[in-house]
């Protein structure tokens, strides 16, 4: 089975690097840079997109007082890591309920007209048993390019990690998207440059979390 010291091991041979660690907690240069990265990195790219994976459709709590702009105001799911829409049992392509995202000073809330709204979110995902194989690949090889001048001192393979990531980043959105009962058909940007047709995602989230 799949742990998270793997995914690390991972990233140290995408270094280049003969090193591997037994833990991430382990007291040693690579795995302290590593989990400094680590978590951060996972929930980074977790966030850039709606991972099949990682979806998590439920019933959502009321909780205090809406603004007067709404009606109802929902508890923000504790293990969620991006809201992304609620689900009003419409087709695809229907137009989005109107939410907004705030906080009472204390909690995380949704707020909507809706009533007995359903949220559609990405569930923080810790276990990387449950990552596609796709989505592993670039984690790896992310978590590779925030940690490589740190443990590497090398520049310039820090900059053709980031490019190698952001590769495969569009490469698991377009799996991901694929896998989906769909007539459309999701291409990476890489492939659509190149004349194929096809739908292109989102900016690669190396560009969020780079800069």
């Amino acid at each position: 089975m799949a742990a998270d010291v793997d995914i690390a091991n991972m990233a140290l041979g995408h270094l280049g690097t003969r090193a591997t660690i037994q833990s991430l907690t382990e007291n040693t240069a690579e795995a302290r840079e590593l989990n400094r990265w680590y978590t951060t990195v996972r929930d980074g790219l977790l966030r850039q997109l709606d991972w099949n994976f990682a979806r998590v459709t439920q019933t959502l709590a009321l909780t205090g007082t809406a603004p007067t702009r709404w009606t109802y105001s929902y508890a923000y799911p504790s293990d969620c890591l991006k809201f992304w829409r609620i689900d009003a049992g419409l087709p695809s392509g229907s137009p989005v309920v109107p939410l907004e995202i705030g906080s009472d000073g204390t909690n995380r809330l949704i707020w909507t007209d809706y009533q007995q709204a359903v949220g559609i979110y990405t569930q923080r995902v810790t276990d990387p048993n449950m990552f596609d194989p796709e989505f592993s690949m670039a984690f790896s090889v992310t978590l590779a390019a925030m940690v490589c001048y740190a443990i590497t001192n090398k520049a310039e393979l820090a900059t053709r990690l980031e490019n190698k990531a952001m590769s495969l980043i569009e490469k698991a959105k377009a799996e991901n998207a694929n896998e989906q009962m769909s007539d459309n058909t999701y291409l990476s940007e890489s492939l659509t440059v190149r004349g194929y047709d096809g739908l292109t995602g989102p900016q690669s989230a190396l560009w969020y979390l780079f800069r």
